[in-house]
């Protein structure tokens, strides 16, 4: 039988045992989910969690897993999973692998705990298949990409992948099962880009179908039901559907220079993560000079092709497209001093010095950085040039933004976040024990441990 690259990858990815992981793909992994479910709770507060959530009230539930909000709430795994994917990704604080281009956490995590509650997996198998998800994701998403970015939402179109391996291992499917398992999730693939121009709700939705699409294909696969064993690679697939330029060796290069969530990275800001390095550029300025908004003349954002084809909009009418705008975020970094969710409201949107400020910031093409890119897909740089009207100019590169796994969060840092993002809605005592428990996930038992 000819080795295919769906069946090569899914061989892989069946291989993938905690046993074998070294101790820091684990404590990787154990950051990853500590800052999903901060960014969770924090977005189960949210409009378009509030929507969800009245969504399955009229629901049948049974008491299977945990929502993740105060209290815990426990409803039906599959209707778990879809929910927190949903708090996860509303605030667009959810972490980012760069190749890939893919949010793999929210699509990877609430399969792992849903059905990790459910089945009563201890904290070393929700870490293998979480590891083993973000693996799959990865790939995939470094197969199509950067050419399918542009239609297609990478996170929602991978998504299903990488839950659909994340249920298999907690399922524990064969090697043949995880296969049409991944047929099964290739083929309910979806997730377009067109909700961004008038800030719709459908990025959650995405990820929502996305997780709930990966657990259906795994138990159908459980119990004999077949999928496109070429789903990937196939004339008809998956990768061939979506993307102009492809690299299938990106689905099978490697397998031996370790896992692909050691090059995850974390998001200090609630927005695009296109926006993230020249938002450090500010940041970086600021903390050197003392920069008066009315003095600015004009602000250059030299940087590569795909941030401007994703974050160049000028006039953004909504919360939602603010935080796909660099005019925005680099305006708002100024004047605000805060890019975190409170800063995208539509009150700041119509402030009439942020708007001021917009006006002045020019987003370029860089040659170089763009080149710079296409050789190194982490590498998302921006180079800031700020004239001011004293004649001075000030300037600052930022290749690798605070976060990025090579300039990457520590273990306090991780924690600040956590804290920073739920003090709001659990007091310092519950984010003390619950961080505890995280911190030690391999020794648990049962991860619903996590939430007594």
């Amino acid at each position: 039988m000819q080795t295919t690259h769906t069946r090569h990858l899914s061989s892989y990815l069946y291989s993938i045992n905690f046993q074998d992981l070294k101790h820091e793909t684990i404590q990787m992994a154990k950051m990853c989910i500590q800052d999903f479910l901060g960014v969770a709770i924090a977005g189960s507060t949210k409009a378009e969690s509030a929507i969800w959530k009245k969504y399955y009230c009229s629901k049948a539930k049974t008491a299977q897993a945990s929502t993740f909000e105060p209290e815990y709430k426990k409803i039906s795994y599959e209707q778990a999973a879809a929910l927190n994917a949903v708090f996860g990704h509303v605030m667009d604080m959810d972490d980012l692998h760069n190749a890939s281009i893919t949010h793999l956490g929210v699509v990877t995590i609430p399969t792992a705990f849903a059905l990790g509650q459910y089945l009563h997996k201890s904290g070393a198998e929700v870490i293998e298949a979480v590891v083993a998800g973000y693996e799959t994701g990865a790939r995939i998403g470094e197969a199509i990409n950067p050419s399918s970015y542009k239609y297609w939402h990478t996170t929602g179109v991978v998504g299903s992948f990488s839950s659909g391996v994340t249920a298999s291992k907690l399922l524990q499917l064969t090697e043949d099962q995880l296969l049409n398992c991944l047929g099964s999730a290739g083929t309910q693939a979806a997730g377009l880009w067109e909700f961004i121009n008038t800030g719709s709700m459908s990025k959650v939705l995405h990820t929502a179908n996305a997780n709930v699409c990966g657990i259906r294909s795994a138990e159908l696969a459980k119990l004999g039901f077949t999928g496109a064993p070429t789903i990937l690679e196939g004339d008809r697939g998956f990768v061939k559907a979506l993307a102009p330029d492809y690299s299938l060796n990106k689905l099978t290069d490697n397998f031996d220079k370790g896992y692909e969530i050691e090059k995850n990275s974390f998001k200090p800001y609630a927005c695009c993560r296109h926006t993230h390095s020249a938002n450090y550029c500010i940041e970086k300025i600021m903390a050197s000079h003392d920069l008066n908004p009315d003095n600015i003349v004009s602000i250059i954002d030299d940087t590569y092709s795909t941030a401007i084809e994703i974050a160049d909009n000028p006039y953004p009418t909504n919360p939602y497209a603010a935080k796909f705008s660099l005019q925005y975020c680099i305006a708002a970094s100024i004047l605000l001093k805060d890019l975190s969710d409170r800063a995208f409201t539509a009150e700041n949107i119509n402030n009439p010095q942020i708007k001021n400020l917009m006006k002045k910031v020019k987003l370029n093409i860089s040659e170089k950085l763009d080149n710079d890119f296409k050789q190194n897909p982490n590498q998302w740089s921006h180079h800031l040039t700020i004239h001011l009207k004293s004649g001075q100019t000030i300037m600052q590169q930022i290749d690798y933004p605070i976060g990025d796994f090579n300039n990457p969060f520590d273990l306090q840092m991780a924690d600040r976040k956590f804290r920073m993002l739920t003090k709001s809605i659990m007091d310092d005592l519950e984010a003390s024990e619950l961080l505890s428990k995280l911190h030690v996930l391999e020794e648990i038992k049962d991860i619903n441990e996590l939430f007594i």
